[in-house]
């Protein structure tokens, strides 16, 4: 498997997602590349936004590394830059209503949405935001009630059917940002969850899991703790 292949896995694939060798090494590398964040996918402003939302979603604590401790903002970064080719031509994938390259212009498309709504906002430029105007931000999507997303579900629906004919095809502003802050939580909490760090040292990591035993102490179970895949 390689890179983009890997990156892919782990961001649709989420739900099934074995964490490999070569996931844990991408997560690795993205830990290991310092604390200077130069995104290649967004804007350095936008990649200001991206951090700030990954460190809200899984912040640090006394004992736990975050998201951002874990190099988890870069690997979204990768995610979007290297998995999703700007060219249409380039890959078209059969098993996906919504090919690579429509989703890297999708995203592309709901951070300039957001970052023109944070400037409508709170007046002032993205990469000036704070983390509580961040928060105000996800919080303001996230929190969306379960009516509504099923009918921002109807209207992507509507959108994907209409982009196919016509590339101007344009998407409702509040749905467009509450699939993007979406994504950006599920793949911050996937991507937390499947680094290194995490998996054995905060997870419940069984190397050869798959024994069943009905009758033992919570204690040599995990202790309640999630497995790490």
């Amino acid at each position: 498997m390689d890179r983009r292949q890997a990156l892919r896995n782990l961001g649709w694939g989420a739900g099934a997602l074995v964490a490999t060798p070569t996931i844990i090494s991408i997560l690795q590398s993205c830990k290991e590349a310092g604390p200077t964040f130069t995104p290649a996918f967004v804007t350095q402003a936008q990649g200001h936004a991206l951090k700030s939302m990954v460190d809200l979603i899984i912040p640090n604590d006394e004992e736990i590394p975050g998201a951002v401790a874990m190099g988890v903002h870069q690997f979204i970064d990768s995610y979007w830059n290297e998995v999703l080719p700007s060219d249409k031509a380039d890959i078209e994938d059969e098993f996906w209503e919504v090919s690579s390259s429509r989703e890297k212009q999708f995203v592309k498309n709901a951070f300039n949405t957001f970052e023109a709504e944070f400037k409508a906002t709170f007046n002032k430029e993205l990469d000036k935001g704070t983390p509580e105007e961040f928060d105000q931000m996800l919080a303001k999507y996230l929190k969306t009630p379960k009516e509504t997303q099923i009918e921002y579900g109807r209207k992507y629906g509507e959108f994907l059917e209409a982009s196919k004919t016509d590339p101007a095809a344009t998407f409702d502003k509040d749905a467009q940002l509450f699939y993007l802050t979406s994504s950006i939580r599920g793949l911050t909490v996937w991507g937390w969850k499947t680094s290194e760090e995490i998996g054995k040292n905060v997870l419940w990591y069984d190397p050869v899991p798959g024994q069943q035993k009905g009758c033992i102490p919570l204690s040599e179970a995990g202790n309640g703790k999630a497995m790490a895949l």
